[in-house]
């Protein structure tokens, strides 16, 4: 065995924390960057919010808080007086990172086959679910009568299938009705039980076994004396009721939840904030030497129409630097050099944060610049119009790693005449066709536009078939990516349909 020593040289690139912070800060959608820049503020008294239009409840202190007559000596005592007035408030604002009972259901509910319209139903009535789990309207309101495969039948057969999905007894109308549900899924429920939640809850008032018993025996005389058998339908002709079998029928009943979403959050109503937004120029606003984009002005051409650019940061708020920190940070005077280096780093954080969130919103209005300048024809013509364009063009354009253009894609939003669009779906894979490569997003728009036109078929078009019409329109793709982007579409195979 020899030993040897070999010297190798390799390059490394080590990103600076502000980097980090960059990369972090550019992938955060509006949401996620407000948490962001209150969590700053919390944590370095040299930055402060100036204006924030949106705040309310614990931001409202934050926002309130004056920085500019802090003093040295009170810097800590001011960090500790911060933390402990929003304490309570953070507590109560902090959030639920539990599954919400939609989230809980769908996820099952996308597992299961089925056509479009049942799933297109079932979702529908989780999503008109209430935090108990039970209807807020009427299920049958949720019928389109447009639709004829929406059935009272197809109703009752999604109702019954979510009501066996876990959490089981969701989907009813009452905490009567769950429970019944409840009892009817489990293979081992007693009769007596199943009787006393099928309109007999009243029964267990009081839940005494020998007093429910009697209120059963006198209920099954009564039905005897006006029907020859007794419920034949429910099963309830031939049972045993004596106040043992009640007692265990009550110990059942106990076990079943009248609450079973009570362990799942309530639903949030999450509000979407473009932070992009493109309109049309009106014609008297364009001068007749104005033919050109100009990136500066967010102006880009296309089809004869100028558009303009524009990135908001409304919804975020306004920061400050605190100027009497900066100030005592040069005093010359009355501030030991320790309390200058803190005060000198926290307002250098500050700074750094600041233009951080500067050159989001630069790199931002340069991407979607961009965007708007390729996509040129979507925004002329609408949807069925988009380019291929990859991420990795664009980064190439802005002189940046593919890296960056995906954490700027990510939960950003553009609003435009056509509607809400995430950014990422303008970056579209290429599909080759006869007269050029197209997007995927044409190729979607075909497909749908086939299937429109053979509707009324007795026959409907298999993905083959499907294929072969592209194929005779000039595109050219696989049976399987045929199928793949009908399923995209929520079009159930010529089988189902």
């Amino acid at each position: 065995m020899s030993f040897q020593q070999n010297q190798i040289q390799t390059q490394l690139q080590i990103m600076s924390q502000r980097q980090i912070q960059s990369l972090e800060i550019l992938s955060l959608g509006v949401a996620d960057l407000r948490e962001a820049i209150y969590k700053a503020v919390d944590e370095n008294p040299a930055l402060g919010i100036v204006e924030d239009r949106l705040a309310s409840g614990a931001d409202v202190k934050k926002r309130n808080g004056t920085f500019d007559n802090t003093r040295v000596s009170s810097v800590r005592s001011f960090a500790s007086d911060e933390a402990s007035d929003t304490f309570q408030a953070t507590l109560e604002a902090q959030e639920d990172k539990r599954e919400s009972l939609q989230e809980h259901l769908m996820r099952q509910w996308n597992t299961i086959s089925m056509d479009s319209h049942m799933h297109a139903l079932g979702e529908k009535l989780i999503y008109n679910l209430s935090e108990n789990g039970f209807h807020r309207l009427a299920p049958v309101s949720l019928l389109n009568a447009e639709d004829s495969s929406e059935t009272p039948g197809l109703l009752e057969k999604c109702i019954s299938m979510i009501q066996a999905l876990d959490p089981p007894g969701t989907c009813t109308s009452s905490p009567e009705e769950s429970l019944l549900v409840q009892a009817r899924l489990l293979p081992d429920a007693p009769d007596i039980a199943l009787l006393i939640l099928d309109g007999h809850f009243d029964f267990l008032n009081p839940p005494v076994a020998a007093k429910v018993e009697k209120k059963i025996l006198s209920f099954l005389d009564e039905q005897k004396k006006m029907f020859a058998s007794v419920s034949v339908e429910k099963g309830y002709d031939d049972i045993i009721v004596n106040e043992e079998r009640v007692q265990d029928a009550i110990d059942f009943i106990r076990t079943l939840d009248p609450y079973p979403a009570r362990d799942y959050t309530v639903t949030e109503t999450h509000f979407v904030a473009p932070e992009i937004y493109v309109t049309e120029i009106p014609s008297e606003e364009i001068s007749e030497s104005d033919d050109s984009d100009d990136e500066k002005s967010g102006v880009v051409w296309s089809g004869g129409k100028a558009l303009r650019v524009k990135v908001v940061s409304g919804s975020l708020p306004r920061l400050g630097v605190n100027r009497e920190f900066v100030r005592l940070s040069k005093a010359d005077k009355g501030v030991s050099a320790q309390e200058k280096k803190l005060l000198s780093s926290s307002v250098k954080k500050a700074q750094d944060f600041m233009q951080i969130l500067e050159m989001r919103k630069n790199t931002l209005e340069k991407a979607a610049f961009e965007i708007v300048r390729i996509q040129g024809d979507f925004f002329s013509k609408g949807p069925g119009f988009l380019k291929p364009f990859k991420q990795s063009e664009l980064a190439e354009i802005l002189g940046v790693h593919e890296s960056t253009v995906s954490r700027l894609a990510n939960e950003k939003y553009l609003q435009c005449k056509w509607g809400l669009f995430e950014l990422k779906y303008f970056f579209s894979a290429a599909v080759m066709s006869a007269g050029g490569d197209v997007s995927r997003d044409s190729v979607l728009m075909e497909i749908s536009k086939i299937l429109e036109e053979h509707k009324d078929d007795k026959k409907k078009l298999s993905d083959q078939k499907l294929c072969d019409i592209l194929a005779e329109r000039g595109i050219k793709i696989a049976r399987r990516t045929v199928a793949k982007y009908r399923s995209q579409l929520n079009i159930a195979s010529s089988y189902a349909r």
